[in-house]
């Protein structure tokens, strides 16, 4: 009994060590720098996959990424952020992107979605203290 119990206590502490669940408060889309979308989201980020939810579909369906490359970069505002290279999983519902980024940031998360006309859509993701 005693092993099943820390085997268990080892893999819950295993996955939280790997993976990081955010809720946001607001999620803003902003498009040519106004405001178009506020949603309550959260976002779940591991080294190999990224979930926002409440994304696609009239805030219905959760957005996954799938996550080729991580780096992490020193921004002259922020300090060191962690750049996370990604292509989407669901892309059928999403606009043809030809890249996609996630920016970690001390304080906020950046999805940036880079389409094939090089037309940059940023989303904003403000992240509870």
């Amino acid at each position: 009994m005693k092993k099943i119990v820390v085997l268990v206590l080892l893999l819950l502490v295993s996955v939280c060590v790997f993976s990081q669940t955010y809720k946001s408060r607001s999620a803003t889309i902003r498009r040519d720098g106004f405001e178009i979308d506020r949603t309550e989201r959260s976002i779940v980020i591991t080294d190999r996959e990224i979930v926002i939810t409440n994304y696609l579909n009239g805030n219905t369906e959760p957005l996954l990424l799938e996550v080729f490359l991580t780096e992490d970069k020193e921004d002259r505002f922020d300090g060191i952020c962690r750049y996370y290279y990604c292509k989407a999983r669901n892309d059928e519902k999403l606009s043809p992107c030809k890249k996609i980024v996630v920016i970690r940031k001390p304080y906020s998360i950046t999805l940036e979605l880079y389409l094939a006309d090089d037309n940059k859509y940023v989303h904003d993701l403000e992240i509870n203290g």
